[in-house]
Formats: structure tokens, sequence, C-alpha cells
């Protein structure tokens, strides 16, 4: 399940408001914001990757929610991940969004 650590008014990454903030298992973060000409959605695995994705405001959340859904699976994952597994996860993550 994926905790909610929003605060009202923050201000995120690139500037804009935060309307989203969400943890992982304590693994893993991600970040809606509302900027004046898109929204940003900032995630990171902790200690292994961090990155930003752009989008038009209408359709952030369903990009937000699907990040979300991989991010979970990648950190579910049954088995121990290689270091060359994970960097196959990350590229393929930061080419889909």
């Amino acid at each position: 399940m994926w905790n909610n650590i929003y605060k009202p008014n923050s201000i995120g990454s690139e500037g804009g408001t935060i309307i989203a903030d969400e943890e992982y298992k304590e693994s893993c973060r991600i970040t809606l914001e509302r900027c004046e000409r898109y929204d940003a959605i900032t995630c990171g695995v902790y200690g292994c990757m961090m990155y930003t994705a752009f989008c038009d405001k209408r359709h952030s959340q369903e990009v937000f929610d699907n990040m979300k859904k991989d991010l979970q699976k990648f950190i579910d994952r049954d088995t121990d991940t290689t270091a060359e597994e994970e960097d196959i996860f990350y590229e393929e993550f930061t080419s889909k969004y």
C-alpha cells in the first residue's frame, strides 16, 4: 500500500504546487506537481534512480497512476534483482515515461 505523505501548499522540485505525494514501502516515492504550463511527475527509487516526467495536465493523473504501478511491481519483485536487471528496468521506465 502506498503511503500518502502529501503536505498542503508544498512546492515541488519544478516550482509547481504539489497535488499528490506518495511513498511505497520506504523504498520509492512519487510526486505530482501542477506547474503553470504542464504537470511534472518526479519519482525515485531510493539510492538508485530519480526521474521527472512532464505531461499535459489532462493526462497527468493517468501517467502518475501507471508510473506507480510500474514502480510497485519493481519493488515487489519476488527474486533478488541483479544490478544489470535494475539498470534495464530504469532504462525501460525512463524511456516509457
